[in-house]
């Protein structure tokens, strides 16, 4: 079960969706030394302590990310983090709109 678990609506083409998605995982290898690598429409990620990907569909990104012991203790730091970049990149990339977020729901723990 993931420790992490958002999901993000949007209304670009998947092409452009995984743009953004990588430009976010960008930012998170940067700060968290993430590795990552696509497998279709899905961006895994890892490094040690924490395994994720981040799907594209048509209509949203799904983040679903499992921590190690020892990195449970940044899980509020990493979701406000991804949250912050992803809400950030979305409403860059359709202007005019804000980015449809479902209900807020904490996230998974685990």
């Amino acid at each position: 079960m993931s420790d992490i678990h958002l999901v993000r609506s949007h209304s670009l083409s998947i092409a452009k969706a995984k743009a953004l998605v990588q430009r976010a995982a960008d930012g998170l290898a940067t700060e968290y030394d993430l590795e990552s690598e696509w497998h279709g429409n899905t961006l895994r990620f890892h490094r040690s302590g924490v395994d994720g990907q981040m799907l594209v569909t048509d209509s949203e990104i799904e983040l679903n990310v499992t921590l190690g012991l020892l990195m449970k203790p940044f899980k509020g730091k990493f979701v406000d983090r991804i949250e912050r970049d992803l809400d950030k990149l979305l409403a860059e990339a359709e202007p005019g709109t804000q980015a449809k977020r479902p209900a807020k729901k904490k996230a998974r723990t685990g």
